[in-house]
């Protein structure tokens, strides 16, 4: 057996695990930086091949060339860390590794802190442009957030001040160039970070710091509709909103949002279940826009937005486990129908109807399937004189649908 070594560093140099392995390497990968640091270690002959600007193309091509030789990977940090180790695996799914971990950036500012980290929360924005989870990352009480040139450590600790302005004085940290001669590592708060022009580095890592004067974002359930752009009341209001993703059960898989509108129902799911991929349809051109720009403010990864009819879209998304149907109007039956054939085993299927020929449907469609049909009835307080009368809004009719699981189709 020979399998491919994956070495990782720490940037002050390599184990003595790591040496020995690169002394026995007839092939060796990496980028330049690296390449540098491991050639003292390496046997005269020993094939060196940068993997320059396109890394996943270079790899590919050395395991198909490799014809035996023993070969070697060279990583940051911890190679299965937000690192190569992920595309090796998605490259040769069969193919043989063995990793040799270093301790990761985060580890390294950690470290420097003094801070244990078992219980942190981790958040990676490389080559993620549009995404800043806002909301999980300041309600998490210790999170590390790994920056890349596009958005460093500076420009990160900015966009969570600007998102949410409570967050200034939190209690932060960041490492630059860790284990490098250029390191920086600097503690204070969110602001002055989003101040100090030397945590402006590609590679930075962003620490969130317990903090008991800390203020959390509001969990993202039954959020004001103020918080979502929505035209003339076009939305599902917070105590509906909360009711339903109740009674859809979260948990990790596709949901489908149809007749989406403003977007809050399934940007509320997302939040709340991080490893949930949300697929928004809504066919009102105003109203997609405004469910763009929602899911762009929100900064949540596993969106995917579809403009056009449910009915269009339902063959075409993939295999849901959790559908929520906000809309319809006179195709909202064969909407139910259609979408619950698509619906995995075991799947929940919630709708809401505020005009009572949308209500009759939901109480007349897939009966033998339904298990909840409700109405939702919300009073507000309004000043009256001296007093508050209670001015009673639309109820909204909820249906809740359970597919049933293979055995119990006997299929």
């Amino acid at each position: 057996m020979n399998p491919v070594q994956v070495v990782g560093c720490d940037g002050a140099g390599f184990s003595a695990e790591a040496r020995n392995v690169l002394r026995n390497t007839e092939l060796l990968l990496g980028g330049r930086r690296l390449l540098a640091l491991a050639a003292p270690e390496l046997q005269r002959g020993a094939q060196c091949v940068e993997l320059g600007a396109a890394p996943a193309e270079t790899l590919a091509d050395a395991l198909a060339r490799r014809n035996g030789r023993r070969m070697t990977l060279l990583a940051s940090g911890d190679p299965l860390c937000c690192g190569i180790g992920g595309t090796l695996r998605r490259l040769a799914p069969d193919e043989a590794f063995v990793f040799h971990p270093a301790p990761t950036a985060f580890q390294q500012l950690f470290a420097r802190l003094g801070v244990p980290w078992e219980r942190m929360a981790f958040f990676s924005l490389h080559g993620e442009a549009e995404i800043l989870p806002f909301r999980r990352m300041l309600r998490a009480p210790l999170a590390a957030i790994y920056c890349d040139a596009e958005r460093t450590a500076r420009h990160v600790a900015r966009e969570l001040v600007a998102r949410f302005p409570h967050a200034a004085g939190r209690r932060a940290a960041v490492g630059c160039d860790l284990g490098l001669a250029s390191e920086y590592a600097a503690s204070g708060t969110l602001a002055a970070i989003a101040d100090d022009r030397n945590a402006d580095r590609s590679l930075s890592v962003l620490t969130l710091l317990p903090d008991r004067e800390n203020v959390f974002p509001d969990l993202p359930l039954g959020l004001d509709d103020d918080l979502y752009h929505h035209a003339g009341q076009m939305i599902t209001h917070p105590e509906v909103r909360a009711v339903v993703l109740s009674k859809l059960r979260l948990r990790p898989g596709v949901l489908w949002d149809l007749g989406a509108g403003s977007g809050s129902v399934g940007l509320e799911a997302a939040g709340l279940c991080p490893e949930l991929e949300v697929h928004f349809v809504e066919k009102n051109p105003e109203r997609f826009i405004e469910l763009a720009e929602n899911c762009r403010r929100e900064g949540l990864n596993a969106l995917s937005l579809h403009e056009g009819f449910a009915l269009e879209w339902i063959p075409e998304l993939p295999e849901p486990d959790r559908i929520f149907i906000g809309g319809g109007g006179s195709e909202l039956g064969e909407i139910l129908r259609r979408a619950f054939e698509r619906l995995k085993p075991g799947g929940i299927l919630a709708a809401t109807a505020v005009l009572a020929e949308s209500g009759a449907t939901l109480g007349s469609e897939l009966a033998a399937f339904r298990c909840e049909l409700l109405t939702v009835n919300v009073s507000r307080g309004i000043p009256l004189g001296s007093g508050t009368l209670m001015k009673a809004e639309n109820p909204i009719t909820i249906a809740v649908y359970r597919k049933p699981m293979k055995e119990e189709n006997g299929k």
